[in-house]
């Protein structure tokens, strides 16, 4: 009898140790991912002051008119310039330059690519004067949005149809019925017709909720493809759809249909469970609504896995 309750005293200090082990490497793990998200925070600011100081160096050394976009998938910088032949004799000194302002900003390693854009300085004549005109119809209606106690988040301008047209999403910023929503509407048709002569159809919409319940959860949807990309060589890329409900985030990988399906299986527990726990870490930090959301996890077949 004396045996058998030892035995039974064992078997449950046993589990006590495991589930305090199980315990500890959940808080652990639960740290790790903080600090990976802080640092990936840090990196961003990084990549920030590095554009802004490779903008002005390459303003002041005159190389004419180049843009830049920077993708965090793939850390991928590009250069967009006006043509090849400029990418024939400049690429070299170029993409040395890149690398030496990212090494002064304690930037990790890059990738770097140029490309040929169309840029005001190929356009056409007509092309400018067009853009021009964009240029101008936007300022005004931002102008009297602004004077008016409105905050806009989107704005599409088209000169070019046989009915131009300015369709422009409002925020919820200010209380909006027909009647405000048609005043102004004409005071943004007359300021364009007073300024430019030209006809324009003014159409102002709100944000729906969708819209704005998508808006919030792009910082989520950010933290899962950089965080996750960090974290597993598996991942391949990243994808989210509101429709059909729930929620659906789906992480694709690599990860292969193996007779070791055990190995497999394992992995993908662990990348599902580590998006679960970005997802709750950021909605946290972000204050932002809870949703009914699921994780799917796609193979290389793009088969679901989980």
């Amino acid at each position: 009898m004396q045996k058998k309750s030892l035995t039974l005293l064992g078997v449950i200090l046993a589990w006590i140790v495991i589930l305090a082990f199980l315990f500890v490497q959940s808080q652990n793990d639960e740290k790790t991912l903080a600090e990976s998200m802080a640092e990936t925070k840090k990196e961003h600011q990084k990549v920030e002051e590095f554009l802004m100081e490779l903008n002005q160096t390459l303003e002041h050394k005159d190389f004419g008119e180049i843009g830049t976009t920077f993708s965090y998938e793939g850390r991928l910088l590009t250069l967009q310039v006006t043509d090849q032949a400029f990418i024939d004799q400049n690429e070299k000194l170029l993409k040395t330059l890149v690398q030496d302002i990212a090494k002064e900003n304690k930037l990790n390693a890059i990738n770097i690519q140029l490309e040929v854009s169309n840029w005001s300085g190929s356009m056409s004549e007509e092309d400018k004067k067009i853009n021009e005109l964009i240029n101008e119809v936007s300022t005004i209606s931002a102008e009297l949005l602004n004077e008016k106690g409105y905050s806009f988040n989107a704005m599409m301008v088209d000169p070019r149809k046989s009915n131009p047209y300015v369709d422009i999403r409002i925020d919820e910023t200010k209380t909006y019925d027909d009647e405000a929503k048609g005043e102004i509407q004409q005071l943004i048709s007359s300021a364009i017709f007073s300024k430019t002569n030209m006809n324009f159809d003014v159409k102002i919409t709100r944000k729906s909720e969708n819209d704005i319940r998508d808006e919030k959860w792009q910082p989520i949807f950010d933290a899962i493809r950089e965080e996750t990309d960090k974290k597993f060589d598996e991942y391949k890329g990243f994808a989210y759809s509101f429709h059909p409900e729930p929620l659906q985030i789906i992480i694709k990988t690599d990860i292969p249909n193996s007779k070791w399906a055990w190995i497999s299986n394992k992995k993908v527990e662990q990348i599902e469970t580590y998006v679960h726990d970005i997802i709750e870490l950021k909605r946290e930090e972000l204050a932002v609504e809870e949703l009914p959301y699921e994780v799917i996890i796609r193979g290389k077949d793009h088969k679901r896995l989980n």
